[in-house]
């Protein structure tokens, strides 16, 4: 707790800060939308419709969303989404890093395969694991699929998975996550496929791919060592099959999608990367730390009883240091690494990832809207985009099958630690986890 002088003198050099904040003379709202007008789109990301961005009131988006899906011009159809849930990462005090995570479909409205279960009966579970030791066994992967309940089990040995702590954590939530969400998104397809008809809009809460772990089959530049280690010369988990197989799952909804021509759209709520910044404005007109960040101050007009939203962008190619830790950055095709690794069913520029920008002031928060180039060409970026606006509009930030997911699948506190015990393994706990000012 702060003394009081010690209240009173932050206080003081925060005003301070405010006045010369202010004294600067440059709106940055204004300077945001001078500067989205000004955007150099003809590299990496570039205009998929017309540069714009606009607002509309929430009912009236919602008005025109009823009246499209009474009549035979749109119905997108029924909202799936798919959600997952964590433990979040646990350290043991062996070594062992885990996470686990599971999977639930939600439809708006409610529909049901013809046996009569409600969705959330399903669940995809992935249970991931790491550890330095060899005495605990090398890496192996097994799919289990217990009646309702499926689940990918998967340990990687440091034979596989040797880098730093923190990319090992990287690896073992994005596998966990891929391994849970993407197989539940593809087996509730074949199975409303089977039993009925999965024909509506599919819609994924997160990023559409996970592109931070595809950064790896790029290469990486500063070599496979952990800190303060020499790289590591051996076999790779990015060459691991089991490991591909999961990686690979989110390419193969987006090619089960486009083959039944439904549309599929992924709503990442968290948008943290700054490559519409990075590849689209001058470095010193960076003045922003990500996207979000930048399309919020452009967005910030908007009445508080609308949703604000950008023209669609697509992204063809992704940075990457170079080596020496050189300050430029060569841009390249992502995808045309993962073509080999993954045998892609279609062209690469189907994969590519189209993607706008809405604006909710309800929450005050930015949502980063992704679809795979191939959706937004056979359903059109206008029809993709209100009926997502509308959905919006009637849920309280996200659109309420997201919602439903997310309580779902969510893993309480007192689940995650029945869970940990279950393993008989002491948590290893930092001192301010000991002392409760950090999550476990």
């Amino acid at each position: 707790m702060l003394s009081g002088e010690a209240k009173r003198r932050l206080r003081q050099e925060l005003e301070r800060f405010g006045v010369q904040l202010r004294r600067a003379g440059r709106d940055h709202r204004e300077e945001a939308r001078r500067l989205f007008r000004e955007l150099q789109l003809e590299g990496a990301i570039q205009a998929l419709t017309p540069l714009d961005y606009g607002w509309a009131r929430r009912l009236e988006l919602a008005a025109q969303a009823r009246a499209a899906s009474g009549s035979d011009g749109d119905p997108l159809g029924p909202v799936y989404a798919v959600d997952g849930g964590s433990t979040r990462l646990q350290r043991l005090e062996n070594g062992t890093v885990l996470c686990a995570y599971q999977a639930v479909l939600a439809a708006d409205p409610d529909v049901r395969p013809d046996d009569g279960l409600p969705l959330d009966a399903y669940r995809s579970l992935a249970l991931v694991s790491h550890s330095r030791r060899l005495d605990v066994g090398g890496s192996r992967a097994e799919r289990f699929e217990d009646g309702r309940v499926h689940l990918w089990r998967v340990h990687l040995s440091r034979t596989h998975l040797h880098l730093s702590a923190r990319e090992i954590d990287q690896v073992v939530h994005g596998l966990a996550r891929v391994g849970a969400e993407g197989h539940h998104a593809l087996r509730m397809l074949e199975l409303l496929d089977s039993h009925s008809n999965p024909k509506g809009l599919w819609l994924l809460d997160g990023p559409l791919y996970p592109i931070g772990l595809y950064y790896y089959f790029a290469g990486d530049p500063e070599g496979e060592g952990g800190e303060g280690e020499a790289p590591f010369r051996g076999p790779s988990w990015t060459d691991w099959p089991p490991a591909l197989e999961i990686l690979a799952q989110p390419v193969r909804l987006v090619e089960r999608c486009v083959e039944r021509g439904l549309p599929l759209l992924a709503l990442n709520k968290n948008p943290q990367t700054a490559w519409l910044l990075e590849f689209t404005l001058n470095r010193d007109e960076r003045n922003w730390s990500s996207d979000a960040q930048f399309i919020k101050a452009v967005l910030s007009e908007t009445p508080k009883d609308a949703l604000g939203f950008t023209n669609w962008f697509v992204q063809e190619e992704y940075s990457l240091p170079r080596r020496g830790g050189e300050a430029e950055r060569e841009s390249f095709d992502l995808f045309e690494h993962l073509e080999a690794k993954f045998g892609l069913r279609l062209p690469r520029r189907a994969y590519h990832v189209c993607f706008f920008y809405v604006y909710d002031p309800r929450v005050r928060a930015v949502l980063k809207v992704e679809a795979p180039r191939a959706v937004v060409e056979a359903h059109g970026p206008e029809r993709l985009r209100r009926r997502l606006l509308a959905d919006v509009a009637r849920g309280a930030g996200v659109p309420p099958a997201v919602r439903r997911a997310d309580s779902r699948a969510r893993i309480t506190e007192e689940e995650r630690l029945g869970l940990l015990r279950a393993c008989g393994l002491e948590i290893d706990l930092s001192y301010d986890q000991s002392r409760g000012l950090d999550p476990i």
